[in-house]
């Protein structure tokens, strides 16, 4: 069987050798009789034409000098021969990232800001994007220092130490912040019997809830404290700290002990001037109280790259770009 098969094969083979010549024969002499007769031959098939894109251009800006107001305003100072459409770009992305250092917008007393940045720019000139590798702005007597670095696939701001300073907004102390009696200038307290400033947010809850911190802080209070009856106060970066009054027991807290947002830091109850259990939760600004439902505090994220093999190896890199940037205006800038 398998022989047969050989053999039919090998009788095939040249068979379709002599088909294929033929065909070619055939066309070879059609075209030659259209040329004879006058008849013009076929046209070949015309592909579309190919449109190459411009690429985009990425480059890397080195800007700095000695401005006052905000990061907008001092770009105006130290890159006015930036387009307004970047140097908005630029002095919000520095709002954002500067934020959890500076504890305000921009330098409004004055300082000096330099900055590395990359940019990317459409075909016709004009900034289709920024990002700030590096930056670095001395206010007040202080210098601070910023870089970008990609950690996984989560790139994100650190300071000088390796410290993160990507901002997440704080988290509510309980699962439902169901209020009942809201920050208010005056309001009649209902044991006192007199109006009285409600400093904060009554939040209802059943006895026994867990209570959860905001955010990232230290413990600088956790007992019994006059009204309050059992009160947590922790204190979070940028100058926030928040309390949580009224606590049936606190958790195994110190002064000084650092909490995670999210801990477990007591438990709701009816302790203190409480006419039953509830959360009392008050966020103060620099030791002035601020309406919990308006403020919008951040905190940063306790991400450490102090130790961390590449992160050191790309903060060397990104400050040797910073040195490039100068450090007043009219000096060279541009690479």
């Amino acid at each position: 069987m398998h022989r047969r098969r050989t053999d039919l094969l090998s009788f095939l083979a040249p068979l379709a050798g002599a088909i294929v010549l033929a065909l070619f024969a055939v066309g070879m002499v059609t075209a030659w009789a259209r040329a004879d007769s006058g008849e013009a031959a076929p046209a070949p098939p015309v592909l579309p034409a190919m449109h190459a894109r411009a690429a985009v251009v990425v480059d890397t800006q080195f800007i700095g000098g000695y401005a006052k107001g905000s990061f907008g305003a001092a770009l105006e100072t130290v890159a006015g021969d930036l387009s307004p459409a970047e140097r908005e770009m630029i002095g919000r992305h520095l709002d954002k990232i500067f934020l959890p250092v500076l504890n305000q917008q921009g330098m409004p007393n004055g300082g000096r800001l330099r900055l590395a940045y990359e940019r990317t720019r459409r075909p016709d000139g004009t900034t289709r994007a920024i990002q700030v590798l590096a930056a670095e702005a001395a206010v007040g007597g202080s210098l601070y220092t910023i870089f970008l670095y990609d950690h996984g696939d989560r790139p994100g701001y650190y300071d000088d130490w390796g410290h993160s300073l990507d901002p997440v907004p704080w988290a509510g102390p309980l699962a439902s912040m169901h209020v009942t009696s809201p920050f208010a200038s005056a309001r009649f307290h209902p044991i006192l019997r007199r109006l009285l400033p409600h400093l904060g947010v009554d939040l209802a809850a059943g006895y026994g809830t867990p209570v959860r911190a905001a955010a990232d802080g230290s413990v600088s209070w956790a007992g019994p404290k006059g009204g309050y009856g059992n009160l947590v106060e922790i204190t979070h970066p940028n100058g926030y700290a928040t309390r949580y009054g009224h606590l049936s027991a606190v958790a195994q807290l110190r002064v000084g002990s650092l909490v995670r947002q999210g801990d477990v830091i007591g438990f709701v109850g009816a302790t203190g001037l409480a006419t039953g259990p509830h959360l009392h939760y008050e966020v103060r600004r620099k030791g002035v109280p601020v309406d919990p439902l308006v403020v919008q505090p951040t905190t940063a994220t306790s991400q450490e790259m102090g130790y961390d093999g590449g992160w050191r190896q790309e903060r060397a890199t990104l400050a040797e770009l910073l040195a490039r940037a100068p450090s007043m205006v009219g000096m060279a800038s541009r690479y």
